[in-house]
């Protein structure tokens, strides 16, 4: 639990809210997160701390916790919780996270095939450990990176600075407000990362693109067979590419060109 300790708050707000049910035991997530949390004081004064509008939930949470809570209990608790957000987890750690398939399989090539980079001026919305942004810095006139969680941007930085990678920026930034100004880029990519709000997330990387740019959805190698394209993404317009990736799974990828009024 003491993973929490290094997230961001925007993650601790997302963690600190109702779930119900949760996983497939049909667990309670706020008795859960009670359970998880009992036995680390240090991590709920930081959560209350670097969060303080959930602070309701984690008290809530607490006087739930039984006084004959046992260690084998609290464990499973904690397993539960983590389990759910593991994803969220492993943003905590880089270096771990390079190590995931979808980015350690992932060749820059299938990055290259969806819209030309030479010269242009690219934005990674949500960059992660940075994928697509240092493949596209060997040919890009510059790159920014946009990221919101603290140790995924400091990760890039120090990358960037071992190599003396001269025209990539990391700065803060969710895909539904990019700090940029209207019509900047030539190509505003991703990975992973629309899907959520669609309306929103789209509406942003469209704002920030150049008439005529590109909008690239450009997803990592993994297990995964895929039936078939995203659906939303197809109906808004995006052609995809579809290809077989080196840990069997079908991936596909998207692009679509910016017409502006």
């Amino acid at each position: 639990m003491d993973t929490l300790l290094l997230l961001d708050r925007w993650v601790i707000r997302y963690w600190m809210r109702e779930y119900r049910p949760y996983n497939d035991a049909g667990r309670d997530y706020r008795t859960d997160m009670g359970k998880a949390l009992c036995r680390y004081p240090h991590v709920v004064l930081y959560c209350k701390r670097k969060a303080p509008e959930c602070a309701g939930f984690v008290d809530a949470a607490l006087a739930l916790v039984p006084d004959s809570l046992s260690p084998e209990e609290a464990r499973a608790a904690e397993t539960a919780i983590l389990d759910y957000h593991q994803s969220f987890v492993v943003y905590a750690y880089p270096e771990v996270m390079e190590e995931v398939n979808y980015i350690r399989c992932w060749k820059p090539e299938r990055l290259y095939e969806l819209a030309d980079l030479t010269e242009r001026m690219v934005l990674d919305v949500g960059a992660g450990t940075g994928r697509l942004a240092f493949a596209a810095a060997p040919l890009a006139k510059r790159v920014y990176a946009s990221e919101p969680c603290d140790a995924l941007r400091e990760y890039m930085r120090d990358r960037i600075y071992r190599e003396g990678i001269a025209n990539m920026k990391v700065l803060d930034g969710v895909a539904t407000d990019l700090a940029f100004e209207d019509n900047t880029f030539d190509v505003v990519m991703s990975g992973h990362v629309v899907g959520d709000e669609y309306d929103r997330e789209l509406g942003e990387m469209i704002r920030v693109a150049k008439p005529g740019g590109w909008l690239v959805c450009c997803n990592g190698d993994d297990e995964f067979r895929r039936s078939g394209p995203n659906r939303e993404l197809v109906e808004r317009g995006f052609d995809f590419v579809r290809y077989e990736s080196s840990e069997g799974g079908i991936i596909y990828n998207y692009r679509k060109q910016v017409v502006k009024d």
